[in-house]
């Protein structure tokens, strides 16, 4: 139970998701081929940089003028400070093979998503498609849409229009589910964290001294493998032990140079108050893949989430 609250926690939800529809594992490996790999970096000011990541799969939007609208709902976690730094929507295509064909997709933001009142859209992009055939093309959408993401709207409706001739655009909408039209955001969430660099000490049945536990949860075993796709499972590393006064002065055990100065003032002085305690002193992020409570894929990384050393306060 500790485990799935840090991880709720961490995530900034309130229960875990219930998802409202199964996704096809053919759409999910699909768009999981187009979602590069990225890592929690660090920011010259020492705070986390925490990857943010989202595939979200388009419903069709049966209230577009155009007949050819996509509707994307999104889950918005609180108290982050989210930058959105690229989004592509991709589109099966059903192009004919004809040399002579002309045809122009545009791509808007509906009226109602972005604050827009009636029906005023926002252009986001233009492409002239080429003869190339059926295919996955990606359009980008920035910036065009940092407002959007950077508001509370929780439902992204955009509409498609094609102009020229030869073409017939309409499958993209009403496509099968290994070609359903997604969304693929990359954020970048900044979050206030410090960390001191300290050497790990795993416990040993010999010592009752301050050290790291080991203990490795498996998503499995509590029932989250339906909606956390990566990891299989993650350490939920705890400190433990003891902190007396000639170990937690020493540098390797303290978890600070003030810890350290403050113990060795106590050790040698009895009428001192105050105790130290074993703490984490080092910790690494964890990346997890799941589905929101909306079917949308989502790759985070959590900073903070595994301790890797622990040492006296």
């Amino acid at each position: 139970e500790a485990a799935k609250r840090q991880l709720l926690e961490k995530l900034r939800l309130r229960e875990r998701p219930r998802l409202a529809h199964a996704v096809p594992r053919a759409a999910v490996a699909r768009a999981l081929r187009r979602l590069q790999t990225g890592g929690a970096r660090r920011s010259p000011d020492g705070d986390d940089e925490r990857g943010y990541e989202i595939i979200s799969f388009a419903e069709p939007e049966p209230t577009s003028p155009s007949g050819l609208g996509l509707q994307f709902q999104f889950s918005r976690a609180q108290d982050q400070d989210l930058h959105i730094l690229q989004a592509q929507l991709w589109l099966y295509l059903r192009v004919p093979r004809d040399p002579v064909a002309s045809l122009t997709l545009r791509i808007f933001l509906a009226g109602g998503s972005g604050g827009l009142v009636g029906g005023n859209r926002t252009l986001l992009s233009e492409r002239r498609l080429s003869a190339k055939g059926s295919g996955w093309r990606a359009f980008p959408l920035m910036p065009a849409l940092r407002s959007f993401f950077g508001g509370e709207r929780r439902t992204l409706r955009l509409e498609l229009e094609s102009r020229g001739n030869g073409g017939d655009i309409t499958a993209i909408v009403n496509a099968s589910w290994s070609q359903q039209p997604f969304l693929v955001a990359k954020a970048r969430v900044r979050e206030p964290g410090h960390h001191v660099a300290k050497r790990s000490l795993r416990c040993s049945q010999n010592s009752n001294l301050c050290c790291r536990k080991d203990y490795y949860v498996d998503f499995r075993d509590i029932g989250w493998n339906d909606w956390i796709i990566k990891p299989e499972g993650y350490q939920i590393n705890y400190c433990v032990g003891q902190c007396p006064l000639h170990v937690a002065g020493s540098p390797g055990m303290a978890s600070s140079f003030h810890t350290a100065v403050f113990n060795l003032v106590k050790a040698n002085n009895i009428q001192a108050s105050g105790h130290s305690c074993c703490v984490p002193t080092r910790r690494r992020p964890l990346s997890v893949l799941y589905f929101d409570r909306n079917s949308n894929i989502v790759k985070t990384d959590i900073p903070d989430m595994i301790v890797d050393a622990c040492g006296c306060s």
